[in-house]
């Protein structure tokens, strides 16, 4: 959120460009598969793996803008602008969903 303060309205924040260090903590790296599967937890931004989302959000308006939309596009956009209409985003970090780059864990196979 400091460094969004600082750049241009037009400035797309993405990972993994040196020039912009976003130090975001990853819920994929927080939760525990062993606990509580329904422990929610606010996020300022989403990714695109598996997203549930009420019909009345999207109805309202909200979408995945394809321009910068608060230094976010398409979904950390969309959980902006989400935000914004004072809509909750939240997510939960021990529910485990598996995707190409999920690290394996003992008694999951």
């Amino acid at each position: 959120l400091k460094l969004a303060a600082t750049l241009d309205k037009d400035v797309v924040l993405a990972e993994g460009y040196k020039q912009f260090p976003t130090n975001r903590k990853y819920m994929a790296k927080m939760g525990d598969w062993r606990d509580d599967k329904d422990q929610e937890i606010p996020l300022d931004g989403i990714g695109g793996v598996n997203i549930v989302v009420k019909a009345d959000v999207h109805r309202s308006g909200i979408n995945f803008p394809c321009y910068a939309f608060e230094n976010q596009a398409e979904t950390e956009g969309f959980a902006k602008m989400a935000k914004r209409a004072g809509y909750g985003v939240y997510g939960l970090p021990n529910y485990v969903v598996w995707h190409i780059d999920t690290d394996e864990k003992p008694g999951n196979a």
